[in-house]
């Protein structure tokens, strides 16, 4: 499908960058005296040789912030089973193995600033989704207890009153984690090259000899599968790296409940609420500014919520 994201029609030819250090000298302005706006700098007596090798040089940067340059492609096998027992019980798992390949991010990431590394390459963007999740589960499970009136168990004398109507549940989350983008300063003077610039990819494994290291400045992928891209050019890594991954989700929320009968007609429900309710911690992803002296390592910092209790009640009548 054609997804929108933003395109600047004015950058160089590839083949221009070849031209090196040349690009950037100072040469006469041909504008000079017919651009009088003097915030723009073709309003100045030299400009830059490169600015006279764009399509439009008249112009600076010429952004489409919504051209319809995007693909996308999505393909998944999706499971999901629900049973209802006939004793209360009732669970439901999902599960999805997926894959999702795009060139273009969602709408947020184009809106603030997402362009393409390279204008005149669309294509070259073309990877792993930042949305990509080739594993998620779900299960979730609610049980009335068989105590209290009109139950298996406990059910009359004034026990059955305080023991009955207890219902409990829990929700299950797990997935791999999204992948991560490996970024590098803006080197290739290209007159209008994206924000996303990329690092070389060198051919040597991200994995971590001996294995990731999951402590305070260990190392979660091997730095030297990258290299920083020469000036005048753009790196071939790939836009999202679908061999390393942030840390994944891994959650359970619970809840337990009570409903307490007041007259026939009128009941209260009491519940308690437990979110992560056995304190997993996610942490962020690692380093992947190739300028980092810390490019790689992975800081402990937690990014989801620690346990979290929550209690209500609720008059039915």
């Amino acid at each position: 499908m054609n997804l929108y994201g933003p395109v600047n029609y004015n950058q160089l030819p590839d083949s221009d960058l070849a031209l090196g250090s040349r690009l950037l000298a100072q040469v006469s302005n041909p504008f000079y005296g017919t651009i009088t706006d003097q915030t723009s700098p073709l309003s100045a007596p030299t400009v830059q040789y490169g600015q006279l090798l764009r399509p439009h040089p008249q112009f600076l940067n010429m952004i489409s912030t919504a051209s319809p340059v995007g693909q996308s492609t999505y393909h998944a096998l999706q499971l999901s089973i629900e049973h209802r027992f006939s004793n209360s019980l009732a669970l439901l798992f999902a599960c999805t193995h997926s894959k999702m390949i795009d060139n273009v991010g969602d709408y947020f990431s184009y809106v603030f600033g997402g362009q393409p590394q390279n204008n005149n390459c669309i294509r070259c963007d073309r990877s792993i989704s930042l949305q990509d999740l080739p594993d998620v589960i779900r299960f979730s499970g609610q049980y009335e207890l068989p105590f209290g009136r009109n139950r298996r168990f406990i059910n009359n004398s004034w026990l059955a009153q305080a023991v009955g109507g207890f219902m409990v549940g829990s929700f299950f989350t797990y997935d791999n984690g999204l992948p991560v983008a490996v970024t590098s300063p803006n080197f290739s003077n290209s007159f209008g090259g994206g924000t996303g610039m990329r690092p070389n990819a060198t051919g040597i494994s991200t994995s971590v000899p001996g294995g990731r290291q999951m402590r305070n400045g260990g190392l979660y992928f091997n730095p030297a599968a990258f290299s920083p891209t020469p000036s005048f050019q753009f790196g071939n890594a790939a836009r999202f790296l679908s061999d390393v991954r942030a840390p994944g989700t891994l959650n359970w929320d619970m809840l337990v409940s009570k409903r307490i009968p007041l007259h026939e007609s009128v009941a209260l429900d009491v519940r308690a609420e437990f979110f992560n309710a056995f304190n997993n911690v996610q942490f962020a992803g690692p380093n992947t500014n190739i300028s980092s002296s810390s490019f790689g390592q992975i800081f402990l910092n937690q990014v989801n919520n620690p346990r979290q209790i929550q209690a209500s009640m609720r008059l039915s009548f």
